[in-house]
């Protein structure tokens, strides 16, 4: 039987070291530990650029994957990332199948053996992300596990690209594989291979290739493991394994031991639920105390009937992202770093749903909590000796644009355009701006994929893609600019595509300390186009960016202005639509900000002439850009008087605000207001 969500969730964390192991530990000699742990690095970085050279899908190609190494019982002990979720999570299979399968006699585990998975029951995220997992043997022994995991953009659901919005159940959802072995003496069983890629018709190809890519990535990992216990000899690597996880939970329960005791709240809300725009609520209380960590989202939005629900396992491995490109950067992506630390995820809330439950689109609903994580440890570390690694949230608006049908080399595909994706804006620091288009929230080394290889690989010409101005959140220090991406269906009669993208409503990306979240998204779209003639005649006038689109509106075609969020539809040869992805959170107070850095901000088009001015009240001459420093004090001086005189006390803006309650539609699904209890019973069939 699978394993429960709180067996799952228990599984993250590190095993206590047996006798054996800590005898094995007294192998390594001083210098032993710094070398072989580089070693095992290099060894992760081969396997990721094997990965990288031989999968197809846009996902792995930008990327947004992970390769790593785990212990015999399944702890996870260094991973090249890539994706942190899916390096925390990588234990979770392995762990079930060292329990259920290892001593199985129908089943087995031997040298050569190849398992395969996606179901988030047994310590996935959702069916799209896909799992190879090999045991390491070394002389009859078994001495590590190995994986290669990457989200397949296909399923074989009941929409195309494996995040169907209007599945109901995990029934909706199409290939959900429990952990099975696929292959043996290091080969796949072809007619399981079959059995994949027949499910996946929408894109075959994809599904064939990218599985073996994943085994190349696994076998390599595991072939260099085995020369590594050859020289040294398997108990030393048992040690060395060991060794890294306590390096990781020492390291981890000193530097929580340096912050405050306290408790840290948060809050946010998204606007996209399923295939509806409804209103839901994330919520986290963060407790320190001594040298742990606990997180508790009770107060989070009920369950309900769409696949916008997570796992356990699989919101701590989403906010392990913050922690372990932030917090605890320096220490090894390791399970030692969630020794310090416990979860509360009450059962029933939309973080810990029923098994039958919906949960394709698990990665875009933690979005929300991954903004919870990383604003309770910027107030958590603020005070503390890393104050520089106080930051406000990343874009995390999921930047999912699904696209599928026959490209124009006659090849079904269902596939991410992957460039809106890996370009969110960071968010911004106690001491910089956030990073522009730095990369994907799910993914901190993620990249953005070449323009002209999309267009080479797919039906669409990319008109534009570039930053978007406005775009990152407003403060005395930027969030991280995020980008505009102008599609047009081009070389086929038609393409379907869909858009997970949240936040035309409502954002959930926070700014920091009185920094401004960026703003809302615009969906845009132009069908019946005069595009193909306008180019073909040279026209000066081709818009070179979504403002300009529908402002001037030089290209003819039936305008639509209305969420990013879409659900599956056609679009014919030569419509066009604008995909943005979010920019970061700003940090403080605007006003603070070096007027000479708005100036600049200017010149190169992050910000416009009505941000400065209305925002950050700079004075400048707008044909030369040159800044006036007497007229911005006096001009600064003026707004913050007026924010005084506009300024309520706590007990007036409470008598208003708690007048206010969103429309009975919105809310829908998200439980009692304002506190999101539960006021509904969800049936599924």
């Amino acid at each position: 039987m699978r394993p429960d969500p709180q067996k799952l969730l228990q599984w993250i964390k590190p095993n206590k070291p047996t006798e054996k192991e800590l005898e094995c530990l007294k192998l390594l000699q001083p210098g032993d530990y710094e070398i072989y742990t580089e070693k095992l690095n290099n060894f992760l970085l081969e396997s990721k650029e094997v990965f990288l050279k031989l999968g197809v899908s846009s996902m792995l190609r930008s990327g947004d994957l992970v390769t790593g190494i785990y212990a015999p019982s399944g702890e996870m002990v260094a991973a090249w990332c890539g994706t942190y979720l899916h390096a925390v999570i990588g234990q979770l299979p392995i762990k079930y199948v060292a329990e259920t399968w290892l001593k199985d006699p129908t089943v087995g585990c031997k040298d050569g053996d190849i398992f395969y998975c996606s179901d988030p029951l047994y310590g996935g995220i959702h069916n799209c992300d896909q799992i190879v997992v090999m045991p390491v043997f070394n002389e009859g022994e078994l001495i590590a596990w190995t994986n290669a995991a990457v989200h397949q953009p296909e399923t074989g659901a009941c929409e195309p690209g494996g995040m169907p919005l209007t599945a109901k159940t995990r029934h909706d959802e199409g290939m959900l594989l429990s952990p099975i072995k696929i292959g043996e003496n290091f080969r796949l069983r072809e007619d399981l291979v079959e059995m994949c890629v027949n499910l996946m018709s929408r894109a075959p190809r994809m599904q064939a290739i990218d599985m073996r890519a994943r085994l190349s990535a696994a076998d390599r990992l595991r072939s260099r493991l085995v020369a590594l216990a050859k020289e040294k000899g398997n108990d030393f690597v048992k040690g060395l394994f060991r060794r890294i996880i306590i390096e990781a939970e020492e390291g981890t329960r000193r530097r929580i031991r340096e912050w405050n005791d306290g408790t840290y709240r948060a809050v946010t809300f998204m606007d996209i639920v399923g295939e509806k725009h409804r209103l839901v609520r994330n919520f986290l209380t963060l407790k320190k105390e001594g040298d742990t960590l606990t997180w508790d989202f009770t107060g989070t939005s009920p369950e309900t009937d769409s696949p916008q629900h997570c796992m356990p396992h699989g919101l701590a491995a989403n906010v392990a992202i913050h922690l372990m490109s932030y917090s605890f950067a320096d220490l090894p992506v390791s399970a030692g770093i969630f020794g310090p630390m416990d979860w509360k995820v009450p059962e029933g809330c939309m973080f810990n749903p029923h098994f039958e439950a919906a949960q394709s689109n698990s990665a875009p609903s933690c979005h929300g909590a991954m903004t919870l994580g990383t604003i309770c440890m910027s107030k958590l570390m603020f005070d503390s000796p890393q104050r520089e690694l106080v930051a406000a949230a990343i874009g995390n608006t999921g930047v999912g644009v699904l696209i599928s049908g026959v490209n124009q080399w006659g090849v079904p595909v269902a596939d991410f355009l992957a460039f809106g994706l890996n370009t969110e804006g960071h968010g911004a620091r106690s001491d910089m701006d956030g990073v522009d288009a730095f990369g994907f929230s799910h993914c901190p080394s993620g990249r953005a994929p070449d323009v002209e290889d999309i267009e080479n690989e797919f039906q669409f010409l990319n008109l534009v893609a570039k930053l978007s101005r406005d775009s990152g959140g407003f403060g005395k220090f930027r969030g991280g600019s995020g980008t505009e991406t102008i599609y047009a269906v081009n070389y086929v009669d038609y393409a379907l595509y869909n858009s997970h993208v949240k936040g035309s409503k409502i954002r959930n990306c926070l700014g920091l300390f009185g920094g401004y979240p960026p703003p809302t998204l615009p969906g845009i779209e132009v069908k019946h186009t005069n595009l193909w003639e306008k180019m073909k005649r040279g026209d000066k006038d081709i818009p070179t960016g979504a403002v300009q689109l529908i402002t001037e509106r030089a290209i003819k075609g039936d305008y639509e202005i209305s969420s990013i969020f879409k659900k599956v539809h056609v679009m014919e040869n030569g419509d066009m639509w604008v995909v943005f992805s979010g920019g970061g959170g700003g940090y403080g107070d605007a006003l603070e900000r070096d007027p000479r850095a708005v100036i600049e901000d200017l010149k190169k088009q992050a910000i416009s002439p009505w941000t400065a001015e209305n925002v950050y009240r700079v004075v400048y001459d707008p044909k030369t850009l040159d800044l006036d420093e007497e007229e911005t004090i006096a001009f600064r001086r003026k707004e913050r008087e007026d924010r005084i005189s506009r300024s309520l006390t706590w007990d007036e803006f409470q008598k208003e605000w708690s007048k206010l309650r969103p429309p009975e539609e919105v809310l829908e699904y998200y439980g009692s207001w304002p506190d999101g209890k539960k006021t509904r019973e969800i049936i599924r069939m």
